[in-house]
């Protein structure tokens, strides 16, 4: 099973995630950069159809945006 981060409004998921507390910690970033959007988007699990199916490759680690001056 992945995770994904959903967004209500727009009823479209955003990300998806290995586990569940990647998509959690991913949310949260998000809201602290945009508060408003509490209650818009939220953790969601994303079942699998194909049962043998495995994500791959590596994990990319992405920079956290810079505010700009």
């Amino acid at each position: 099973m992945l995770w994904a981060l959903a967004d209500r409004f727009v009823d479209e998921v955003i990300e998806l995630y290995r586990s569940r507390a990647q998509a959690e910690r991913a949310l949260r970033a998000v809201l602290a950069d945009e508060p408003d959007w509490a209650g818009m988007i939220e953790v969601v699990p994303v079942e699998v159809s194909d049962p043998h199916w495995r994500p791959k490759g590596r994990r990319l680690d992405r920079p956290r945006c810079r505010e700009l001056v």
